[in-house]
């Protein structure tokens, strides 16, 4: 790969990790393109090179943070994904996550943006986790493209009741929701006698 599309990406990575922390601690509404390019300390044709407005500068930040969960589940085994539950819910704690994904995505995205992140970086890894622990014989066979979108819910909606709810009952919430999850997923295993 030439030094110059290197440079190239480099500079893309960076304005979206630059335009990330911006999006988290000011939300989209208060977030310029010229605060980001001030932050950066680059010309407006350095950026507008990778992105045409604001708005696909927020699309690409979605994607990235819904990628960097989605790496998560590929060679995740039965356990350690059961393991996991309880590090779900620190994604509510996760002042940036709360203000990009759960406060400003709905509101800025269109339906169709949000279906293709959610379908792409969340449904479908879901998915084929759940598809792969059928065939290592953890799970009973259900529908998994279904199921997939009903995991997602639950755990959607954990999240926007953790925002919600107030700091001295949160951590008692999340250990109710992980018991929730936990309780599902035992129902989901194989029984070996």
């Amino acid at each position: 790969m030439s030094q110059k599309i290197l440079k190239g990406q480099e500079t893309k990575s960076t304005i979206l990790n630059v335009a990330k922390k911006m999006f988290g601690k000011k939300g989209f509404a208060e977030t310029s393109v010229e605060g980001i390019i001030s932050e950066l300390q680059i010309t407006k044709g350095a950026l507008y090179h990778h992105f045409t407005n604001k708005r696909q500068i927020f699309f690409e930040v979605c994607r990235m943070i819904n990628e960097s969960a989605s790496r998560k589940w590929e060679n995740m085994s039965w356990n350690a994904f059961k393991k996991s539950i309880p590090n779900l819910w620190d994604l509510a704690d996760d002042s940036d996550f709360v203000q990009i994904w759960i406060r400003d995505s709905y509101s800025v995205l269109t339906k169709e943006e949000m279906i293709s992140l959610e379908e792409h970086y969340i449904k479908k890894p879901i998915q084929d986790f759940l598809e792969r622990m059928v065939k290592e014989k953890y799970i009973e066979n259900l529908p998994s493209f279904e199921e997939a979108y009903i995991m997602v819910g639950m755990i959607n909606q954990g999240l926007w009741l953790l925002t919600s709810v107030d700091k001295k009952n949160k951590a008692k919430t999340k250990q109710n929701l992980t018991k929730i999850i936990l309780n599902y997923l035992h129902l989901r295993e194989i029984k070996k006698f």
